[in-house]
């Protein structure tokens, strides 16, 4: 663990209030994001640092190949080189707690550390994040707080990239909130006052969400989604086969161990993200899956016209 992993800044806050990291996109510096974190958390101690590899002059976190073509190695170095920086400057202050929040590239290692590190960051914040793969977490996100920020229209970060995210996280059993704006990559006022709420809401605004495995029963003919709560009651999604290539949801139905969880939308998230890896299409004659359609227009990929 070392303070001066990196070239960074510092914003002093009160003592033993929280610990703020913002992260720089592409081209960024420790400057970028620096002035946002004093104005989104006044109370907090922000640390900005700059990213450590040059693509073309331009500051990075990790090395790509290409847009969404990461280099997974250098990703995960850089991975376990920031959580020992997080760890180094927590240790030395000694925070209330500890938050992170990145843009773009910034957002991407910052959630690479989550994934290898869940219980580094008591809230982080991901704005218009690109995961192009599907996260491998050591340990759980139970109770873990994120808010995803993105653009409806972002040719870097596909809103479909942007959802699958979500679903990934919601099944690991982080508390998700997303923000979505008619835009692209850009950062809008929205998603800078939904950050400001999220940083600076009271631990007991929102309940923590559990973790749920969804698990798939595949048939010749029909199939389901199913989440089991400790209980025995059971949550599922089912459908009929049309042919091999379109899939029928025609039921969803949730218990009330699982009211206002967000299970159903998830049944039907996890529905979608299996469709699209299999070429399918879906058509929504579910009530509540036919809402949730309507609801995730970076869906229509899917969704059977």
């Amino acid at each position: 663990m070392d303070q001066n992993a990196y070239i960074h800044e510092v914003l002093p806050g009160k003592p033993g209030g929280p610990l703020l990291f913002v992260l720089h996109g592409t081209g960024g510096d420790e400057r970028q994001l620096l002035a946002l974190g004093r104005d989104l958390l006044p109370d907090a101690t922000v640390v900005s640092p700059r990213g450590d590899v040059s693509e073309n002059g331009a500051a990075r976190f990790f090395r790509r190949a290409a847009e969404g073509v990461y280099d997974m190695d250098d990703l995960d170095r850089a991975a376990k080189k920031f959580a020992g920086f997080v760890r180094a400057h927590a240790a030395a202050r000694a925070p209330s707690a500890v938050y992170g929040l990145g843009y773009s590239n910034g957002a991407n290692i910052l959630a690479a550390t989550i994934f290898a590190d869940p219980g580094l960051f008591a809230r982080a914040v991901l704005m218009h994040p690109l995961i192009p793969f599907q996260p491998k977490v050591s340990g759980s996100l139970a109770g873990r707080a994120i808010l995803m920020t993105a653009g409806r229209h972002d040719p870097i970060c596909p809103p479909t990239l942007t959802s699958r995210l979500e679903a990934h996280l919601r099944a690991l059993g982080a508390d998700v909130d997303v923000v979505w704006h008619p835009g692209a990559h850009e950062v809008r006022d929205e998603e800078i006052e939904a950050a400001r709420a999220f940083l600076n809401r009271t631990p007991e605004a929102k309940p923590m969400n559990e973790t749920f495995d969804v698990r798939l029963e595949d048939g010749e003919t029909k199939g389901r989604y199913v989440v089991e709560a400790a209980d025995g009651s059971v949550a599922e999604m089912t459908f009929t086969k049309v042919g091999s290539s379109q899939l029928i949801i025609d039921h969803t139905g949730v218990p009330d161990a699982f009211r206002g969880k967000g299970v159903g939308a998830l049944l039907v998230a996890r529905a979608v993200e299996d469709a699209r890896a299999a070429g399918k299409t879906i058509i929504p004659l579910c009530p509540f899956a036919a809402a949730q359609f309507r609801r995730h227009p970076e869906w229509a990929d899917v969704l059977r016209k």
